[in-house]
C-alpha cells in the first residue's frame, strides 16, 4: 500500500511526488506513456522568473527570449519580456527524476482506469499496464489526480476538470525540422482566418520550431484545426519545406475547476484547470500547484486526517 498515488508524471505530478517523497513517505507517480512527456502539445515557453523558481537546468534551456510578437490582422504588437523554451520530453524526464531521486516509485505505460474511495477511507486505483496487459489494484491513503484535461477526477469525486465544449480548446502542434534555427522570439497570431476564439504560436527550440494552434470546439472542428494550421505554414516561407518531425494533440483547459479537493482526493495541474486564461500556458502553474498539493498531502498525511474539510486548505491556499 502507498501513502500517495499520483496520477501522471508532467511538471506538476511529478512536483507532487517529490514533495510527498521528501517528506519521507511512499509515493507511486503513474505515467501512461512510455516516458515522461510523451504526450503533450505544450509549447514549452517559460517565465524568467518561473525558471529560477523551478530551478531549471542551463542545460534544458534551447532558447532565451526576449521578446513576444503578437499578430492581428491590423498590425504586430512587441511585448518585451525575459523567457525561455524548452522541450517538454526533457523537462519532464528532469523534474520525474527530481522526484525518484528522493523516492518516488515510478510506474511507467501504467494508466489509472478507476479510482473509488472505499468505507475503510482507503482508496482503490485500478491500473493496467500496457507493457503486460495485466490489470492491477493498487491502494493508497490519498489520490492526486495530475492526469491532464481528461481526467479522471470527475468520475471519482466531487472535484477536477471537467471538460466540456466551452470548457476546453482542442490543440495541435506541430515540430518542425530546423537545425540551429536564428528565430530568437515568440510569435503569436490571432485572427478569425487564423483561429476563431484561438491562435497560432510559433516557439523556436535549438533544432525545431514548435507551432501549434487552439480553437473552441464550439467554434471549429478538429479537421478544420490541421487545415487551418497546415494553411499557416504552407503560407509562410520560411516553414512550408521545414520536415515535420513530431505531430501531437489533446485538449487544454480555458477555466479553471470549481473545486480541486474532495475526501482523500486533489486535484492538479490540466486535472485542475491551473492554466493562464488567454495564452493557456500551463508549465508554471503546475509545478506551483504540485508543490502547493505535496505539502498539504504531507501535512495530511502527517495529521492522519484525508477528510474534504481538512484538504479544503489546498485550494483555500491556491486562490
Amino acid at each position: 500500500m502507498f501513502d500517495v498515488i499520483v496520477i501522471g508524471a508532467g511538471p506538476a505530478g511529478s512536483s507532487v511526488a517529490r514533495e510527498i517523497a521528501q517528506g519521507g513517505w511512499r509515493v507511486a507517480l503513474l505515467e501512461r506513456g512510455e516516458y515522461p512527456g510523451q504526450r503533450n502539445i505544450c509549447g514549452g515557453g517559460i517565465e524568467g522568473a518561473d525558471v529560477e523558481e523551478i530551478g531549471l537546468p542551463d542545460g534544458l534551456i534551447h532558447k532565451r527570449i526576449t521578446r513576444r510578437e503578437h499578430h492581428f490582422p491590423w498590425g504586430v504588437t512587441t511585448i518585451t519580456m525575459p523567457h525561455v523554451t524548452t522541450l517538454r520530453r526533457e523537462l519532464d524526464r528532469w523534474l520525474t527524476e527530481q522526484a525518484v531521486a528522493v523516492g518516488a516509485e515510478l510506474f511507467i505505460q501504467t494508466q489509472a482506469r478507476a479510482v473509488v474511495r472505499k468505507s475503510t477511507g482507503k482508496v482503490e486505483v485500478t491500473v493496467v499496464e500496457w507493457a503486460t496487459r495485466r490489470e492491477i489494484t493498487h491502494y493508497a491513503r490519498l489520490v492526486v489526480f495530475a492526469d491532464g484535461p481528461n481526467t479522471l477526477a470527475p468520475r471519482s469525486g466531487n472535484l477536477g476538470f471537467v471538460r466540456a465544449p466551452t470548457s476546453a480548446a482542442v490543440g495541435l502542434v506541430y515540430e518542425l525540422d530546423w537545425p540551429d534555427t536564428p528565430l530568437d522570439h515568440y510569435q503569436v497570431h490571432f485572427g478569425a482566418r487564423i483561429s476563431p476564439w484561438g491562435y497560432i504560436w510559433v516557439f523556436p527550440k535549438r533544432d525545431l520550431l514548435n507551432v501549434g494552434i487552439t480553437i473552441l470546439p464550439s467554434r471549429g472542428s478538429s479537421r478544420q484545426l490541421e487545415a487551418r494550421l497546415r494553411a499557416f505554414i504552407e503560407g509562410r516561407p520560411d516553414l512550408r519545406e521545414r520536415p515535420i518531425v513530431r505531430r501531437a494533440g489533446a485538449h487544454v483547459p480555458v477555466i479553471p475547476a470549481a473545486r480541486i479537493y474532495d475526501d482523500s482526493m486533489l486535484a492538479v495541474g490540466d486535472a485542475a484547470g491551473m492554466v493562464e486564461a488567454l495564452t493557456e500556458a500551463g508549465i508554471a502553474n503546475g509545478v506551483a500547484g504540485g508543490r502547493l498539493a505535496g505539502w498539504v498531502a504531507c501535512e495530511a498525511l502527517a495529521a492522519g486526517d484525508f477528510s474534504a474539510s481538512f484538504l479544503a486548505r489546498y485550494q483555500e491556499r491556491w486562490q
